[in-house]
This record gives structure tokens, C-alpha cells and sequence, in this order.
């Protein structure tokens, strides 16, 4: 009489998880599970994080961008009006040509005449709030502010021979700098400088 062999049958293996006798899952695997589920949580949340400090940075790099170009608009396109002085009554030019202020008249309205609060005597300058302010009739009173967060604020003056100078009468051309800082998340700053060259064709005429 022969007798068959008989195969031991074995039980297929979790390739995920090891469970334990009873079909569960031991404390060690939860508490292993547990772990590798915050640690994954904890890398999406890091990850969130650096995109939106990303998001942030480029918001406040385009606004600085644009604040700092607007300012040099305004002041470069006053300041080509400097000298403007179409019945050529009385002298208008630059009054006040410093490192970091400008002051200047033009006749716009064509009276012949410099008048109070008509905006033909203006003054940029950098005041101690870093604020870009501009000035009227040179009364501080009249101050209003243009930009925050300046860092720097430049002039510099040339003659028609192009050589820098600090005499008024023989200004033709004003360069101006400006330097605009703000914060964009923690311990970090955005800066953007721009420059610009401004011919000032009525002065000297």
C-alpha cells in the first residue's frame, strides 16, 4: 500500500504589512505606520511652505520693480520741464542741486510768473522715514510722500560738455538713482535700483 507524501501548504506573505497571529497589526507596525505618515505630512507641509514664501517673493520683486520704475517716471519727467519759461520774464531754473534733493521752477501755465500751489516749484528729496516725498513752494509743510521703503535717493549734475558740476547755471543734464527695500518674509529683503539720465532742454535758453 503506498502512501502519499502530503505537501505543507504556506500561508502567502504580506508584502505590505506583517500582521500578527490573530490577523491584526502589532503596536510596533502602528506605531512605524504612524511615523512614516507624519514624516510624509511633515514633507508636503515644509514643501507648502517654501512654494508660497517662492509665491510671496516674486509678488514683492514685481512690486518693488514697479514702484521703483513709477518713481523715476515722476521725478525724470518734472525735472525735463526744469527752465520752462516761455514769455522768459523773470529767471526759472534749478534753485537747489544736492546729493539727495533737487528743487526746480517751470512756468506750465505761461504767466510769467512763479505761483504758489500751481506746481511750478518742486522739490524731490529723501526724508528720514525713507520716504520718497515731494516738496512745493520749498514749504516742508507742503511735503507729501510719493514712495515708502527708499533705501537711497542720487542726484548727480552735468554740464552741456557732459563733465559733472555743482554750479546751477551750468546745469544741462540730471541723473537721478533710486533705491527701493522691502521686507518679502522672514529675514528677507527685495532691492531694485534704477537709474536714469534727464536733459533738461530748457535750462540755459
Amino acid at each position: 500500500m503506498m502512501v502519499k507524501s502530503s505537501k505543507h501548504i504556506r500561508a502567502k506573505k504580506n508584502f505590505f504589512f506583517v500582521t500578527s497571529e490573530t490577523g491584526g497589526f502589532t503596536v510596533t507596525e502602528l506605531v512605524l505606520a504612524l511615523a512614516i505618515m507624519m514624516m510624509v505630512m511633515a514633507a508636503m507641509v515644509s514643501l507648502l511652505v517654501s512654494l508660497n514664501r517662492a509665491y510671496a517673493a516674486q509678488n514683492v520683486t514685481a512690486g518693488v520693480q514697479q514702484v521703483t520704475r513709477a518713481g523715476i517716471n515722476i521725478m525724470a519727467r518734472a525735472i525735463r520741464m526744469a527752465g520752462l519759461n516761455p514769455l522768459k520774464i523773470n529767471q526759472i531754473g534749478i534753485l537747489e542741486a544736492s546729493a539727495n534733493k533737487i528743487r526746480f521752477q517751470h512756468d506750465t501755465n505761461g504767466s510769467g510768473t512763479i505761483e504758489i500751489g500751481q506746481d511750478e516749484d518742486i522739490a524731490y528729496l529723501l526724508n528720514g522715514n525713507h520716504q520718497l516725498i515731494r516738496q512745493k513752494d520749498g514749504n516742508f509743510r507742503s511735503n507729501k510722500s510719493l514712495i515708502d521703503h527708499v533705501n537711497d535717493l542720487a542726484f548727480k549734475y552735468f554740464d552741456r560738455d557732459d563733465e559733472e558740476t555743482s554750479i546751477l547755471d551750468d546745469i544741462h543734464t540730471v541723473e537721478i538713482s533710486l533705491t527701493v527695500r522691502e521686507p518679502a518674509g522672514k529675514d528677507k529683503f527685495i532691492s531694485r535700483t534704477y537709474s536714469t539720465r534727464v536733459i533738461c532742454r530748457n535750462l540755459g535758453i
